[in-house]
């Protein structure tokens, strides 16, 4: 067992996953700040009737909640091209640094009594929070499994999953407490304040990478030994033989991609992560990336606040969700690295499963379910609210314990480390860009069809991620990263250009 450091280990875990808190923490925070902001009377600004009044109000409205994830879409596209030249480290500085300037500017948008300014200017540094996003969410998992000890790296991504939690929880107390007329703490223009606040974690992330290495292995790539060597020394401070060992590992890898870079010559033919020897771990990987957006849980957020509420609960409900959340993510944490990857993705999309159909069913079977006057005056709730609202608890859940940490690990783990930055880089874009997609879908397809083909949908999607993930995601519980780059590998070669996992090599590992 490898003599690692626990401080240096809870550093190189904790600068990371605050750039996770504070995604997570846009996420809760923005649902009660934009209802804030469309009370006039409590809003403090002069430009709240520009989301309520008109018919370009919905479309606004909309722009400034969906700001963020624009800014991490775009954001994505520059990762997807620079990650690889400036290291996982200076990700995580580029991404506190948008944060922390994004939280003050949102905070200084309400100044302006003009709305072509003032809501201009908050779309605007809402993107640059999102570009943030963007970064820290390629380089927190990327930094903290090539720089955690293999025996802790699955519970350190996945714990990164866990503040994203922690973040929506603290976002929707927070907004809860400044935002909503039911709180008497709630103040007037709290949503700037709501939002202002995240400056704190983002300076903390910021100075926090002050103290935390470069990864080694993106050092070796970059043939800076004594640096990688030092880096290493950071986690491995009581041994140089298991410095030397791990150092020599991954100078195996490193110098088998400048081999392959050069034989590639100019056109980069392997470098390529579309290239057919890279298909098996970007089809696990960026598959579930996708399969966790299209089965709807992320952009179905929001209106699981509203379902909450249409069933007799009140805003205090976001809370509650949040709370729910987390303890479902923490069950996940704990179980990660003794179920294994693969088993907690079965229960999860089950459990996801089961709780579409039934949503699925409610809707379709009883369209006005979520009516005010459908066995709910607004303080008890009837039969088909109780189910509506245990099933929404068990979708939640069923995330938490499977995509939510699950796909990150597996993106942060399967890549091969030649192409691992890029490759990175394009789930993180397509997280991004299928989040964005489906968050500007729900409303044109819950307003024209209604909720219950939407869940169906979701729940058809919920259905091939089960067949997806017993066909094409292996095990990698208890694996180093240069080990599962050579199942692959070994996988490649006996399944020809497709580089599906097994059935039996699935069998074996798991």
């Amino acid at each position: 067992m490898a003599e690692y450091s626990r401080l240096s280990v809870f550093l190189l875990f904790i600068v990371p996953a605050l750039g996770g808190l504070l995604f997570g923490y846009e996420i809760g925070v923005t649902s009660a700040a934009v209802s804030q902001m469309k009370d006039l009377a409590s809003s403090g600004v002069q430009w709240s009737s520009s989301l309520t009044d008109g018919d370009y109000a919905g479309f606004i409205e909309g722009l400034v909640t969906a700001a963020s994830t624009i800014g991490a879409f775009l954001g994505s596209l520059v990762v997807f091209k620079v990650a690889d030249n400036i290291g996982r480290k200076k990700e995580l500085q580029i991404g506190a640094c948008c944060y922390a300037i994004g939280a003050v500017g949102q905070f200084l948008s309400s100044s302006s009594a003009s709305a072509e300014v003032g809501l201009t200017f908050l779309i605007f540094i809402r993107v640059v929070y999102g570009i943030g996003i963007a970064f820290s969410m390629h380089g927190a998992p990327t930094y903290i499994a090539e720089m955690a000890p293999p025996s802790l790296r699955g519970l350190l991504v996945s714990l990164k999953e866990a503040f994203i939690v922690v973040g929506i929880l603290l976002g929707f107390a927070t907004g809860y407490l400044l935002c909503s007329d039911e709180s008497s703490q709630m103040v007037v223009g709290g949503w700037k304040w709501a939002y202002g606040s995240s400056f704190i974690f983002s300076t903390l992330m910021l100075f926090g990478t002050l103290y935390i290495p470069k990864s080694a292995r993106w050092l070796l790539l970059k043939q800076r030994s004594e640096e990688a060597a030092e880096s290493l020394r950071f986690v491995f401070p009581f041994s140089e033989d298991t410095v030397k060992e791990i150092f020599d590992d991954i100078r195996v890898q490193c110098e088998k991609q400048l081999e392959i870079e050069v034989a590639a010559g100019s056109n980069g033919e392997n470098k390529s992560i579309f290239a057919a020897k890279w298909r098996g771990p970007l089809l696990a990987g960026v598959g579930l990336i996708v399969l966790q957006q299209v089965t709807g849980q992320p952009s179905v957020l929001s209106y699981a606040v509203k379902i909450l509420q249409d069933a007799g609960l009140g805003e205090f409900s976001t809370v509650l969700l949040g709370a729910f959340k987390f303890v479902a993510t923490m069950l996940a944490v704990v179980y990660v690295d003794s179920f294994g990857r693969r088993k907690l993705l079965f229960v999860g999309n089950t459990l996801m499963l089961v709780a579409l159909a039934v949503l699925s069913y409610i809707y379709l079977a009883y369209p006005s379910a979520n009516d005010d006057n459908d066995d709910n005056d607004g303080n008890d709730f009837g039969p088909r609210q109780v189910i509506t609202l245990i099933a929404m608890f068990i979708y939640i859940g069923g995330y938490q314990v499977g995509f939510g940490p699950i796909a990150w690990l597996m993106i942060s783990e399967c890549f091969p480390l030649e192409i691992r930055g890029q490759a990175v880089a394009f789930a993180v874009q397509m997280n991004f860009l299928w989040n964005l997609i489906i968050q500007l879908s729900i409303p044109v397809v819950t307003k024209a069809l209604g909720n219950g083909p939407l869940f169906s949908v979701f729940t058809v999607f919920c259905v091939y991620s089960i067949y997806f993930v017993h066909h094409y995601v292996p095990e990698t519980k208890g694996l180093s990263l240069e080990e599962i780059e050579k199942f692959f590998e070994k996988n490649r070669k006996q399944k020809g250009n497709i580089g599906e996992p097994t059935a039996p090599l699935l069998h074996n590992i798991v």
